[in-house]
């Protein structure tokens, strides 16, 4: 494989897409930059065991991806680029996973663009290029069920144990799903095949058990003797349970979120799938052959397991996506059909216009809005050349290419919270007796890029009694909610307009002279 041209462009390309770009861009949204807090706050305070977030303790998910993003922190420092890295690298594993195991079934070609499919998959791409777990977890759900699907093809134990120990990895990433999910994607398969009990005789559970509780008894172990009954009610009743059967604040959980956010998920193959499965079907080559027997179960029974599931997030689909790849080549190199492409191409045409129309009312750079122009002309060749696939995926991963190393870095002085963040680092460096804090809001991204300590979201009757004394404090908030300070004195240090939001981050104190005597003596 290593002296294959398609093996060298697939790792190239997904470096270049997934990895090097991962220093362009400040950390995104709530949920990254929380990762990333927690990390360096176990760097900082030595304590591997336990992750902890705002100098809280964080039992959201287990410890892998933590451990990952500190390990890139040891190597290249505490920066986004290194909190990305080991995240985005197993982005790039993926790739090169599916590429390995379909030229073992289908051949180099076939191989090939399955992962450039793959590859080219818009939430992929997002999520392969941020510190989160979906990712990690997203290589070792693919591992298990890969090597399980080698383990019962080619009657391997030792595809069975990496299979376990995949599983293992995956659950400590994001817990019992590692295991649960491909062992359900595995049964279903096994029983349309009738193959079942035969298959669950073959399987080596002693030793693959033994290689799953290695991988996982350790740290589970760890944190359940060093916290105990804390632990599992946070980790296993809430996130886990309570996550799958109730509702969590701040998730969706309308039975229609996936359907409808199934468009911009899958792009841009997201209207060639269903003529794949129809034809699947139709054909009855779902039947006939493995793979794609596999690869119809795979898909709808994680995306069935997530749709049932009450708490919904758009990134849980991500280890589906192997298989949607495997279907859409499928269907890609057998058929010719007009209708997908003629859809795809008023899709691309309609969301250029809309987008359009969005960068010239948010007034952002134009010439970051470039990015664009690869996938729309894409799209169009692929109705007029009849070839989406090349076409289509090279155009949008060049379109890829150019968000991330030039619409990013245009629209990064516009991110007001990372650099309120840095502020807030520069003011308590000049004013090292400022207390810091928030009213009534709070702000994963601020927090990271504060890092100096812990950042308390105080309601507004303790602010203003905060304001009133006569120690330095600066309080961060939106604008909005200056209205509950009403009555009390206070100057505006700072005032920035977030970028996707109406709303406006203030930053205020009640000793300006203070702040700035401090930065005159330094």
């Amino acid at each position: 494989m290593l002296r294959s041209k398609k093996f060298w462009t697939l790792l190239i390309l997904s470096t270049l897409l997934l990895v090097l770009p991962g220093g362009l861009s400040s950390a995104f949204d709530k949920d990254e930059p929380k990762y990333l807090e927690a990390a360096w706050e176990m760097v900082k305070g030595g304590d591997y065991i336990t992750p902890y977030y705002n100098y809280e303790f964080r039992f959201d998910k287990p410890i892998l991806v933590y451990w990952l993003i500190a390990a890139g922190y040891k190597l290249f420092g505490v920066n986004e680029f290194g909190g990305r890295f080991f995240v985005s690298l197993c982005g790039v594993l993926t790739v090169l996973l599916l590429f390995w195991w379909l030229r073992r079934l289908k051949g180099e070609n076939f191989a090939f663009w399955t992962s450039l499919i793959f590859l080219s998959l818009l939430d992929f791409i997002v999520m392969a290029s941020v510190a989160m777990p979906d990712v990690v977890l997203l290589l070792f759900i693919t591992g298990a069920l890969i090597f399980f699907f080698e383990g019962h093809r080619e009657k391997s134990p030792n595809f069975y144990r990496l299979a376990f120990l995949s599983a293992g990895l995956a659950t400590l990433t994001k817990g019992p799903v590692g295991l649960v999910l491909p062992g359900l994607v595995a049964v279903v398969y096994l029983v349309l095949r009738r193959e079942l009990l035969r298959t669950l005789k073959e399987i080596p559970w002693l030793s693959g058990m033994l290689v799953y509780l290695a991988v996982v008894l350790p740290w589970y172990g760890a944190i359940l003797y060093k916290h105990g009954y804390q632990f599992f009610k946070d980790f296993i009743i809430f996130h886990n349970i309570h996550r799958f059967t109730g509702k969590v604040p701040g998730h969706p959980t309308e039975w229609w979120y996936y359907p409808v956010n199934y468009f911009w998920l899958f792009l841009p193959w997201s209207l060639f799938f269903p003529f794949g499965i129809y034809r699947l079907f139709k054909d009855r080559e779902w039947i006939v052959d493995a793979l794609l027997t596999f690869s119809v179960v795979w898909f709808f029974t994680v995306f069935l397991f997530f749709q049932i599931a009450h708490t919904k997030l758009a990134h849980y689909l991500l280890p589906s996506f192997p298989a949607f790849s495997i279907i859409v080549a499928w269907y890609l190199q057998n058929y010719r059909e007009k209708i997908p492409v003629t859809l795809t191409a008023l899709l691309f045409t309609i969301l250029t216009l809309a987008g359009a129309a969005f960068w010239k009312i948010k007034d952002w750079p134009a010439a970051a809005f470039a990015f664009v122009i690869p996938a729309f002309l894409g799209a169009w060749l692929s109705y007029f050349k009849g070839n989406p696939l090349k076409t289509l995926t090279t155009s949008f991963i060049a379109s890829m290419l150019l968000f991330k190393f030039l619409t990013l870095p245009s629209l990064e002085p516009l991110r007001a919270k990372p650099a309120v963040g840095k502020e807030l680092k520069e003011i308590k460096k000049r004013c090292k007796n400022c207390r810091i804090a928030f009213l009534d809001y709070t702000s994963p991204e601020i927090i990271y890029y504060y890092r100096l300590g812990k950042i308390e979201d105080l309601p507004a009757e303790a602010v203003k009694k905060l304001l009133k004394g006569k120690d330095p404090v600066v309080v961060v908030t939106r604008e909005n909610r200056l209205k509950k300070l009403k009555g009390v004195n206070y100057s505006v240090i700072d005032k920035k307009k977030e970028l996707l939001t109406k709303h406006s981050i203030v930053v205020i104190t009640n000793n300006k002279e203070e702040i700035k005597w401090q930065k005159r003596s330094q």
